[in-house]
């Protein structure tokens, strides 16, 4: 019978549990005799450095085992096949890990240069031609790597984590400072008129001088070929696609025009999605994010509030609307579903402290989804602290509490109503991450709006974009096409080409969505939206009445996008919908709710 502790260590080296290694560390000799010589120790063994030793060793051991009894020897032969299984499959293990961090590897070098760096202030770009999984070789290599990794056994989540090193949000980053005022605070202001009107006037000098070869881009060319590129993908056409993508990769540029960069991206999300890594390519793109500082994420709202009027205008309906039913309230409690950084809620405390009278005590629930890594909370935390820090600056009584989950899985005593406080419920652009009932027949979507209901809000304020998402890949991938179609529009008709930020922007806001949603499947799809109708039906299924817009808050919003932005920006008031969109098409939009009161309900 086997000795138990040989048995263990044969079982915890041969499982899958040998992923829990990080094998970068293990580069040098000396790193792995360090983890060969407590097993060695385990079975009360000498353990031999040297290669010569470990000879030595050997013949003295083969002197041994001929000159002891048959028990003795048979027992002795035992232990020693057993710890040369171990040691043979160890170095195997090292061998496939190599070998598998070498294909994941190979991937995030040919598209981090086209996706976010650690530091997304400072991302370079590369010639697209370096991104390997377009090489049709390399797709068959990519297939047969993958299914040698699964049949090895490889947890990939683990595996990703462990050889991440994710780094921590720097506890001396400023949790407020002048940028974070001049952008929180300044929404309104002289400043970012100038900034925008600035950036137009660089756009003008361009357009006299010409549209320089690199950023000529044929719209409906480069869009006919994305189209049919992603047929060939959708019947995994690895010839065809191959020749399809070559041809987008030569008309499109992750510095060029619209066009062009959302090209270069769909690309990417496509050659992903046809070599099968689609998921571990986005898991790296979101850990790189993770790891970046709140400032970061600051400047790409700054560069999206300069680019479009789209938040700026939700921020203030927003913020209109509770002021409109807090007016009298001594206590406010505003929960945000989908808090991200609390960048809306700056200028509301700013706001609140300018209240004749004084302001009320403001509450604020953060609530957000768990982050990857090993601190899911630590960036709501900074929220907390932040806001803490500005209601102390305006002398607004405050209180704070963040909540990382599921959002269909919080209990409504977590949030702690309280009866002498007035309820505000903000959810913007939150509830699309939300599984709907095509993941599971108690649809999670329905239960945070039944949540939302047994809350009693005073009013629930709700903005979604207005894009379906198709359960089938090319409505999918049309679906996404046409939005950031759009999208990179906009951005095109504000920012330079050559402004560094507007990577930055690009890379944070809409690259994540775009990989996501062509590259994934499945359950690996983070978001699911709905267009406005939809969303408008499902609420009204849920128990909520609609409230209608109030028109001077129309009209306010309305003055927000005169001041400065492009006249091809519109805003309007349709069916109790404060729309926004570009060029006749709507974008997003917002409205308000209130649960009804009707028995039935």
């Amino acid at each position: 019978m086997m000795d138990p502790t040989i048995d263990y260590i044969k079982r915890y080296l041969l499982e899958e549990e040998i992923d829990e290694l990080n094998i970068n560390a293990y580069k040098d000799e000396a790193a792995l005799q360090d983890i060969e010589k407590p097993f060695y120790e385990i079975l009360g063994q000498k353990y031999l450095h040297t290669q010569n030793e470990q000879l030595v060793a050997s013949s003295q051991l083969e002197s041994d085992l001929s000159s002891s009894s048959s028990s003795t020897s048979k027992n002795s032969n035992s232990d020693t096949l057993v710890w040369n299984l171990l040691v043979t499959e160890f170095h195997k293990g090292i061998e496939e890990g190599k070998k598998f961090l070498l294909t994941i590897n190979n991937l995030a070098t040919d598209c981090k240069e086209k996706t976010v760096s650690a530091d997304p202030s400072e991302v370079k770009y590369e010639n697209s031609a370096t991104f390997k999984l377009a090489e049709k070789d390399d797709l068959g290599k990519i297939s047969r790597s993958r299914s040698k990794m699964y049949s090895s056994g490889i947890n990939l989540d683990i595996l990703e984590g462990r050889n991440s090193k994710i780094s921590m949000i720097d506890s001396e980053e400023a949790v407020r400072d002048d940028v974070y005022d001049k952008v929180l605070l300044g929404h309104g202001d002289h400043r970012l008129k100038g900034e925008i009107c600035s950036l137009r006037e660089t756009l003008q000098l361009e357009a006299s001088l010409g549209v320089p070869k690199e950023i000529q881009g044929d719209h409906d060319k480069l869009y006919t070929l994305l189209i049919h590129s992603s047929e060939a993908v959708a019947t995994y056409d690895q010839r065809r696609a191959q020749e399809l993508l070559n041809k987008i990769r030569m008309q499109s540029s992750p510095n060029g025009n619209g066009i062009q960069r959302l090209a270069s991206v769909l690309a990417d999300a496509l050659e992903a999605r046809l070599a099968g890594v689609g998921s571990e390519y986005f898991r790296r793109l979101i850990a790189k994010l993770v790891k970046s500082p709140d400032i970061y994420f600051l400047k790409g709202h700054h560069m999206s509030i300069i680019a479009a009027p789209f938040t700026r205008v939700y921020y203030f309906f927003s913020n209109c609307n509770i002021l409109n039913v807090t007016r009298n309230a001594r206590k406010v409690h505003v929960i945000d579903l989908g808090i991200k950084l609390g960048f809306q809620w700056p200028s509301l405390i700013q706001a609140i402290s300018k209240r004749v009278g004084g302001p009320p005590k403001l509450r604020i629930t953060g609530i957000e989804f768990p982050e990857p890594g090993f601190r899911p909370a630590k960036r709501i935390e900074g929220v907390g602290q932040r806001l803490r820090e500005y209601a102390r600056s305006f002398n607004v009584p405050f209180e704070y509490k963040g909540i990382v989950s599921q959002w269909e899985s919080i209990r409504i005593e977590e949030l702690t109503i309280n009866d002498d406080e007035v309820v505000v419920v903000n959810c913007l652009f939150g509830l699309r991450e939300v599984k709907d009932e095509t993941f599971a027949i108690d649809s999670p979507r329905d239960r945070v709006l039944k949540l939302i209901r047994q809350i009693k809000p005073q009013i629930f304020i709700h903005a979604e974009s207005n894009r379906s998402c198709s359960s089938f890949f090319l409505n999918r991938f049309r679906q996404v096409l046409s939005t950031y179609s759009a999208i990179y529009d906009i951005v095109d008709s504000t920012i330079p080409h050559k402004v560094k930020d507007r990577k930055l922007l690009e890379n944070v806001y809409f690259v994540p969505d775009i990989i996501n949603s062509v590259a994934c499947e499945g359950s690996d799809l983070k978001e699911k939206p709905e267009t406005l109708k939809q969303w408008q039906r499902r609420n009204l299924r849920a128990c909520f009445e609609q409230l209608p817009v109030n028109p001077d808050i129309v009209k306010e919003c309305k003055n927000l996008v005169r001041d400065g932005y492009d006249n091809r920006y519109f805003i309007q008031e349709d069916d109790n919908w404060l729309l926004q969109g570009w060029k006749g098409r709507v974008i997003s939009g917002a409205t308000a709710w209130k649960p009804k009161l009707d028995e039935g309900c």
